[in-house]
């Protein structure tokens, strides 16, 4: 066991360099709960530790809704991926007792497309480089060359 150093007598000469330490406190003693610890600070009469009260339970409150937001965006995540799963089940269901679509082809068109395109571009009308050519252009290119439909 360790004893504490003498203190100085008024008779006894105080050395230059004194050396006082307060001891840790020790670790059998309970930390405080932090709502006492907050009122404590709170309390205080020291600004800095009012100061320091006031900041930590900003921080708590940053923290405390924080962790609400994270919980809720857990829920959702699990609630979302849940009903993903259900979806994919009921779309497959549902694939499987739905009947086939016949696929459907577009019949060929009944004209020479590279043909009409050539004629409208010598007789400047409007007609775009590829795709259906339009019904208008058609049209005017049977009445001009006489082509029957």
């Amino acid at each position: 066991m360790t004893t504490a150093p003498a203190l100085p007598t008024a008779d006894a000469p105080v050395k230059a360099s004194v050396d006082v330490r307060l001891k840790a406190v020790s670790d059998a003693a309970q930390p405080l709960p932090v709502g006492q610890l907050l009122a404590w600070g709170d309390s205080h009469a020291d600004p800095e530790v009012q100061d320091q009260a006031a900041r930590a339970r900003a921080a708590l409150a940053g923290l405390r809704k924080r962790h609400a937001a994270d919980q809720e965006l857990t829920a959702i995540t699990t609630e979302t991926e849940q009903l993903e799963k259900r979806l994919a089940e009921l779309r497959a269901r549902e694939a499987e007792l739905a009947p086939a679509k016949p696929k459907t082809r577009r019949k060929p068109a009944a004209y020479p497309a590279a043909e009409v395109r050539a004629w409208a571009k010598e007789n400047g009308v409007d007609c775009p480089p590829v795709g259906r050519v339009p019904k208008t252009v058609v049209d005017a290119w049977r009445e001009a060359t006489g082509t029957a439909a």
